[in-house]
């Protein structure tokens, strides 16, 4: 396995983010964003929601309720490619240097299109919870993204506050959308098969699309296997969990990151879930 170097530590703990030229191979992004393309062109059924209230967190199968904006989201359950980002050899040692006892929880795409604007800066994780012990990173939640298609200036790109995962002061509110006028902030740039990873407690947001390709993203976030429970974002657990009929195609490494399913039984009108009789 890929050792991580100390100058690759150095770079994640003071930037908050780590990026990964090249390390996805070119046919594996063509596979996955071919079945993106397909997923998005496809009425999926969301049934289940039917008489739901529809509340910010809660997401469906396909997303379309942005403008210039599809987000696809449970990808393993969609197509079995993408199981393939699943402990990826180039990146699981990052996951396992920079979080210890890795966990994946959510997997979502999202393709912008041109008109789609910037959005709001945000983190997942709040900046005390982002450590270092003894050189020891520990980051209780990490993002990983990948780029299918190209991530240039004016695609809707990434941007984050580099050092923004141990600030120490709020966002001024008159900031909070301002995207790269925001003192400090900065814009991810890659080609496809280049892969980011940040820790949640980083500042990022969205910049706004103004090209006119698609840009797509993959994202597969995970969390410390202490806090690998769906019970602090129920509203989109249903994505998260995956019934046994898809784990048994995992390898040993992908299960061991998915293990946490082993021990939940979510709500028997998820599609996919195995019923038990009482």
């Amino acid at each position: 396995m890929k050792q991580v170097t100390e100058s690759e530590k150095f770079l994640f703990d003071i930037q908050g983010y780590l990026i990964l030229r090249d390390a996805i191979d070119c046919d594996l992004v063509e596979a996955l964003d071919h079945a993106v393309v397909q997923n998005e062109a496809f009425d999926h059924d969301e049934s289940w929601a039917d008489g739901l209230p529809i509340v910010t967190a809660q997401h469906f199968i396909k997303d379309h309720n942005v403008e210039h904006q599809v987000r696809l989201n449970g990808l393993p359950r969609l197509d079995p490619i993408f199981d393939r980002l699943i402990g990826h050899p180039s990146v699981l040692p990052y996951l396992k240097e920079f979080m210890g006892e890795p966990q994946l929880v959510n997997t979502w795409s999202i393709s912008k299109y041109e008109g789609r604007s910037a959005t709001g800066w945000h983190h997942g994780l709040p900046t005390e919870e982002y450590t270092v012990r003894d050189s020891m990173i520990r980051s209780p939640m990490l993002n990983v993204v990948t780029m299918l298609t190209p991530n240039h200036p004016g695609d809707g790109c990434f941007i984050v506050i580099p050092g923004s995962h141990k600030k120490n002061f709020n966002l001024n509110p008159r900031w909070r959308i301002a995207g790269l006028n925001t003192p400090g902030a900065i814009e991810i740039t890659g080609d496809p098969g280049d892969v980011m990873l940040f820790t949640e407690a980083l500042t990022h947001a969205g910049a706004a699309k103004t090209t006119t390709r698609r840009r797509t993203t993959l994202q597969y976030n995970h969390v410390h296997r202490n806090r690998a429970c769906p019970m602090w974002d129920h509203h989109n657990a249903r994505h998260y969990w995956m019934s046994p009929s898809i784990r048994e195609r995992f390898n040993p490494e992908q299960r061991d990151l998915t293990r946490w399913m082993d021990y939940t039984i979510p709500d028997r009108t998820v599609p996919g879930s195995e019923r038990i009789d009482d």
